[in-house]
């Protein structure tokens, strides 16, 4: 689906916020792209939907260059930035007619279904929409496009505690085989239980990209008064502590889900990383 090789990218007299970075992205996931303030997730998120340009390397869609911004990769792609940008002066359901004829395949069905779930009337006055409801406009319009690529900057920002868990039921199973959702967001507990992968930036490198099922099937995240010695990494509070423990072969235990929070931290303490957990399965198949 997606192809990063060898990018590099900075602007104008900053840091480079991509050095070397390889990644690649299949279909039918769920991605959580994680990382600090800083650590170029937005950046990367316009790179891949073809509105940066890279310095060295390339970023491609099935073959094409994303920053040759091809008709055919155009149409089965949405960006759906963190700053929402709409004609006030336009109704939801006028703005929508203009929008679909960009997508062959939107579902205004889809559409009319996600303003109900959000609670948008189709003829509401863009202007006299609230910030969290022009979000949630834009997030029925890029679900509804039915676009092979869906690129989502901090969703979850300006939603309110309702809406965020509309998104997340909304979200939830309704990607399609042929789909691939990145969510780039500092907000991590908003994508839990959701995400298929989770990619942590820091530093221009990808320091860890994996499936949450393998990072289940290899590591305990769980909490206690105190933390075993053998903890991969551990996090103290008022009432014990929050650790990562890895799972002993022949001993399978159940620690539920991982929890993003806590591993992103081990991530960026460096107690987590892909050349780790390469490791991991290097010593588990052996």
């Amino acid at each position: 689906m997606i192809s990063i090789k060898k990018l590099s990218f900075s602007y104008p007299k900053k840091p480079r916020l991509c050095e070397e970075m390889d990644l690649e992205l299949g279909e039918g996931k769920i991605i959580g792209l994680l990382g600090m303030n800083g650590a170029g997730k937005s950046t990367l998120m316009r790179l891949m939907a073809g509105l940066l340009k890279p310095v060295s390397g390339e970023v491609k869609f099935q073959e094409i260059s994303t920053f040759d911004r091809a008709v055919s990769f155009l149409n089965q792609m949405i960006f759906v930035p963190e700053k929402v940008s709409v004609p006030e002066f336009l109704k939801v359901n006028e703005y929508v007619s203009i929008y679909k004829d960009f997508y062959t395949g939107f579902d205004l069905e889809r559409f009319e279904k996600l303003l109900s779930e959000f609670q948008i009337i189709g003829n509401q006055r863009i202007s006299n929409l609230s910030f969290g409801q022009q979000k949630k406009l834009q997030i029925a319009i890029g679900l509804s496009t039915g676009a092979k690529l869906l690129l989502f900057d901090e969703p979850t920002n300006g939603l309110d505690i309702p809406s965020k868990s509309t998104f997340r039921r909304v979200l939830s199973g309704s990607l399609q085989e042929d789909q691939t959702m990145v969510i780039s967001t500092h907000q991590v507990k908003d994508i839990e239980n959701l995400v298929d992968q989770i990619i942590v930036l820091d530093e221009g490198k990808v320091k860890l990209h994996a499936d949450l099922e393998a990072l289940e099937n290899q590591f305990v995240f769980s909490q206690g008064p105190q933390a075993p010695e053998q903890a991969v990494f551990v996090e103290s509070h008022l009432l014990g502590a929050q650790y990562i423990t890895r799972q002993l072969e022949g001993e399978r235990i159940s620690g539920g889900s991982p929890d993003l929070e806590l591993l992103f931290n081990a991530v960026i303490a460096g107690k987590l990383t892909g050349e780790f957990l390469s490791t991991q399965n290097q010593v588990t198949h052996e």
